[in-house]
């Protein structure tokens, strides 16, 4: 065997182990090699691809100028990279295209000029690449969320501070002059502004780990998480002699389990609290399946508020105006829009000022068994 012959198959056996499918191209366009990753990447068996045409593999809007490119490539051989900084695509035997990096290099031989192209398959290149492009816009939106909040949060909390140091002065100048009564009111005071302080904090440490904290994922089953999240608030619900009904198919999902009942709660309490004055509250929660996501509302018809506020409900704070004085702080909506997001969930609200208020999510379903 001659030293010739075995650098040969030294070079063919390289080739066939390449994890990038390799091509050899003769200049009038049809494949004279194809390695073994060729097979794997294109569906197509080698037999299949050699004295065809290349342009087989290329997608059909390119065909038509491939021809094209194959000429400029034979005018000014050399060796290229093609899909570097622009996404190029190649086409499957079934079809499905799929991007890719080509690199091109001259092969001459006695007989003509032929074309070598490396080929690799960027499709987990690119899927990393989204995913971390996602990855970064999420945390820049967190950050402006969390830098908007902590400006507002810090405004927020000056409140009952403000209002435990005015009330400190007072308790003093009761104390100085004997006066019982005023010492019993500012001190009444103190614990009232304290409290609201404390439910603040709590609140604010929650918005912030719906931001950034860990999420336990797990597939959920709907009925029982809605029925879960409402048992915690059976309470307030009793004390507002809610009118509660609930309509919900049999589905799952995948979600932090604490995180949806948090959303949940937070909504239905919110209905509770806002309901018209003397009257009970009435609150349905209803779910469908439509094309692989499950619609979820919760309808009540409290006082309402006004359509264009409705960009702004979701803000860390934000509450519609009204002449009645309502318990809270303002963030829990805040903490349910966080979630939402968090988990790639829609979440939007319809009111009308007396004619209650709509939240409406969309939940990509994990699967709906069947009834």
């Amino acid at each position: 065997m001659s030293a010739e012959t075995v650098e040969y198959d030294r070079y063919r056996v390289m080739v066939e182990a390449s994890p990038a499918a390799i091509l050899i191209v003769g200049s009038d366009g049809l494949v004279r090699y194809a390695n073994r990753e060729t097979e794997h990447m294109f569906g197509y068996a080698r037999e299949e691809l050699i004295g065809r045409s290349v342009d087989l593999l290329t997608p059909a809007v390119v065909q038509r100028r491939h021809a094209a490119y194959r000429r400029f490539f034979y005018a000014d051989p050399s060796r290229r990279r093609m899909g570097v900084g622009r996404e190029i695509k190649a086409r499957r035997r079934d079809g499905g295209e799929f991007p890719v990096e080509i690199g091109l290099a001259p092969l001459a031989t006695a007989h003509e000029l032929m074309v070598t192209a490396t080929i690799l398959d960027m499709s987990r290149r690119r899927e990393v690449e989204r995913a971390l492009t996602a990855s970064v816009a999420e945390l820049e939106r967190a950050n402006e969320r969390l830098g908007q909040f902590a400006y507002v949060a810090s405004l927020d909390l000056q409140q009952p501070l403000n209002e435990i140091a005015a009330q400190s002065t007072r308790l003093d100048a009761a104390m100085a002059a004997g006066c019982c009564d005023e010492i019993a009111q500012a001190s009444a005071h103190m614990r009232c502004a304290a409290v609201r302080g404390r439910k603040l904090v709590g609140d604010l440490l929650i918005y912030a780990r719906t931001i950034y904290g860990d999420q336990q994922l797990e597939a959920l089953d709907l009925r029982e998480e809605v029925q879960f999240s409402l048992a915690a608030l059976a309470q307030s619900i009793e004390a507002g002699a809610t009118r509660l009904e609930v309509d919900i198919p049999a589905a799952a999902f995948v979600g932090d389990r604490a995180q949806f009942a948090c959303l949940m709660q937070n909504i239905v309490a919110n209905a509770v609290k806002y309901r018209k004055p003397g009257r009970p509250a009435e609150v349905t929660i209803a779910a469908t399946l439509e094309q692989g996501a499950i619609r979820l509302s919760i309808v009540d018809k409290g006082v309402g508020f006004e359509q264009d506020f409705a960009q702004r409900i979701f803000e860390p704070f934000s509450r519609p105006e009204s002449d009645v004085e309502y318990a809270g702080t303002g963030i829990e909506l805040a903490i349910c829009k966080s979630i939402a997001d968090r988990h790639g969930w829609e979440i939007e609200v319809e009111s009308q000022p007396g004619d209650g208020t709509a939240f409406r999510l969309a939940i990509p379903a994990l699967f709906a068994p069947s009834m």
